[in-house]
């Protein structure tokens, strides 16, 4: 990690304990334009997703900490309301939390942490799963390191691959200590071909004993848990059909992926769902195209996974949201939600993730 990239974040991390714990965070709240700030996260930590990594999960008392505090300082809304209100002028400091794929721990954790503060949220749904209970690969990847290694991944996935690209790539992680959870899931995502990745993973998925539907029984909620969630005043989006990255489709295939998991939410809610994510979400993961698709396909807006806060005037395709996870700090986001990294930016000095 190099000196600047250290400063940088050392800055960051004394600027945010300043904001928050001097109460000055409410001064630049005063001060900053009206802004909208997404929290973004995927399942709040229970026995269903005990397989999936730490990055996606967040444990229901430390999230119901973070939304109490913010929700003693800002306004708590979804994404789709948050951005009607900010564009009409509503709301001074608006905040939303969104989950991405649609875990069942959406119904049993989180829905009990939003109903206890009275708050609540946007969850992004891959439709896949719930329409025909078939996860797709990443989860297959995770369930099959139940069984073995990273690096006893990679060696079988080698030999049992036919692309020596990739073959080669995955190998060199191993003798590097890069044979890491983390490493192989973003090897398999962007340099091993669609095809042959979901090929490969679904034969070793296989071998140490998956069974699709028990897994997806396991991990996702089902429509009539997302009929109770909508119920109790939860947002429900898109979130694609397949969570596929959508700049590497074609523009036929993209719109599929936008056009079918809303379709599958008009078909099973009755209602026009208003708020898409792109899958994954970094700029290199979407593009110009699939944004116009989405706005075409009848999404009001579209979410990201870059750090920021959006503000009137903003494109509401590329709404930029902070990601949170077991190692979220609450001075962080309250630095974020108060305009206090915006506020830094007038003066030339960028401390955004």
């Amino acid at each position: 990690m190099s000196a600047k990239h250290n400063a940088k974040r050392f800055l960051r991390e004394a600027w945010a304990r300043f904001l928050f714990h001097t109460g000055a965070h409410r001064l630049v709240n005063k001060l900053q334009p009206r802004r909208l700030t997404i929290l973004a996260g995927h399942c709040v930590r229970a026995p269903s997703n005990a397989m999936l990594p730490p990055d996606m999960k967040i444990g229901a008392d430390d999230l119901g900490r973070i939304l109490g505090w913010l929700q003693r300082h800002f306004e708590l809304v979804t994404v789709g309301d948050g951005v009607e209100r900010l564009e009409s002028g509503k709301g001074q400091s608006l905040v939303a939390l969104s989950m991405d794929d649609g875990y069942v721990d959406n119904r049993t954790h989180l829905l009990p942490v939003l109903e206890r503060i009275g708050a609540r949220a946007t969850i992004y749904l891959e439709s896949r799963p719930l329409d025909e209970r078939v996860p797709n690969w990443s989860h297959k990847f995770f369930a099959c390191l139940e069984h073995m290694g990273p690096e006893e991944f990679v060696h079988r996935f080698s030999e049992l691959s036919t692309d020596l690209r990739s073959n080669i790539l995955l190998n060199q992680l191993v003798p590097h200590g890069d044979a890491t959870v983390y490493h192989v899931k973003r090897m398999l995502k962007y340099e091993v071909p669609a095809a042959e990745r979901s090929r490969v993973v679904d034969i070793v998925f296989a071998e140490t004993g998956g069974d699709e539907r028990k897994l997806a029984d396991t991990l996702y909620m089902t429509w009539d848990d997302a009929r109770a969630l909508q119920k109790a005043g939860v947002e429900l989006g898109g979130h694609t059909v397949n969570h596929e990255i959508l700049s590497r489709l074609d523009a036929d295939a993209a719109r599929a992926e936008i056009e079918g998991s809303r379709a599958s939410l008009v078909r099973e809610l009755g209602a026009e769902p208003r708020s898409f994510a792109y899958p994954f979400g970094r700029r290199w993961d979407w593009n110009d195209d699939t944004a116009q698709i989405a706005r075409e396909s009848g999404w009001r807006s579209a979410t990201t996974t870059h750090a920021g806060t959006n503000t009137k005037g903003g494109d509401p395709y590329r709404l930029k949201r902070v990601m949170i996870d077991e190692n979220a700090k609450l001075h962080l986001i309250a630095a974020e939600a108060c305009g206090g990294f915006h506020f830094l930016r007038r003066f030339g000095l960028d401390l955004s993730e």
